[in-house]
């Protein structure tokens, strides 16, 4: 096993009310693939001897970078010890981080692509859209994929700009942002992601041209998966996905 690394604060800023964003540099370029976590663990001075260290996996928001930063979206949970202390961190505290792991990987894309999330679900999608983009330009053309992100309220919706952005200059990306609790001022889409999931399979080819991946709350997971199964008849192989609670 490969020995824990330091990571440092460089940048912090606000992504909706709940969640901050922290920048860390980690002192020699993260390696990862698109999609996986690091555990952030602090150990206390003063725990008793054999306690275990406090330890919370978040996704990597970020592309690929030669300078050794990488991005996480942390959002605030009440009472909880690692989001509150995250939340109220500086620029320059350091953290103890694990290498990055899990199997929340992109696949080389060979039909067209969905991303579903909600919340935080979306952290791991922004390190594999850069990366799907960069495939893309490269390429000259490419699968079609679209991010269908799910919110409360318009100002919970996270890296919306960059999304619009990214839309703006990709042919093959279509953002589609939908709200459960949007005001009056909404012109978009309304209802939870699942609502939605038939209409933009059917845009994209049928759940035999469909890759799927969903992140996000365990109820949200578990729902995208039952209509993407079993009612548009997407191949389990082909839907992947990561939950948390």
């Amino acid at each position: 096993m490969l020995p824990p690394r330091t990571a440092t604060i460089v940048r912090a800023r606000t992504l909706a009310p709940a969640v901050r964003e922290l920048t860390f540099e980690a002192g020699a370029p993260l390696a990862f693939v698109p999609g996986q976590w690091v555990n952030l663990i602090v150990r206390e001075a003063n725990a008793a001897p054999g306690a275990e260290p406090l330890k919370r996996s978040y996704s990597i928001a970020s592309p690929r970078r030669a300078d050794a930063t990488f991005d996480l979206a942390i959002t605030r949970v009440e009472g909880g010890p690692m989001s509150e202390r995250l939340h109220a961190a500086r620029v320059g505290d350091r953290f103890e981080m694990s290498h990055a792991q899990g199997f929340f990987t992109l696949t080389p894309p060979r039909r067209n692509v969905l991303l579903v999330a909600t919340g935080t679900g979306v952290a791991p999608f922004r390190s594999m859209l850069h990366d799907l983009e960069t495939r893309a330009a490269a390429q000259e053309e490419g699968a079609r994929v679209v991010l269908l992100l799910g919110a409360r309220t318009a100002e919970e919706l996270l890296y919306r700009e960059e999304w619009d952005a990214l839309a703006a200059t990709w042919p093959g990306f279509e953002f589609v942002p939908t709200l459960s609790r949007g005001d009056g001022g909404w012109t978009g889409r309304r209802g939870y992601v699942q609502a939605h999931l038939a209409e933009l399979v059917a845009a994209l080819g049928g759940g035999d041209a469909v890759d799927a991946y969903a992140c996000g709350l365990q109820k949200m997971v578990g729902e995208v998966r039952k209509v993407l199964r079993e009612a548009l008849a997407v191949p389990r192989e082909r839907i992947h996905h990561e939950r948390y609670d």
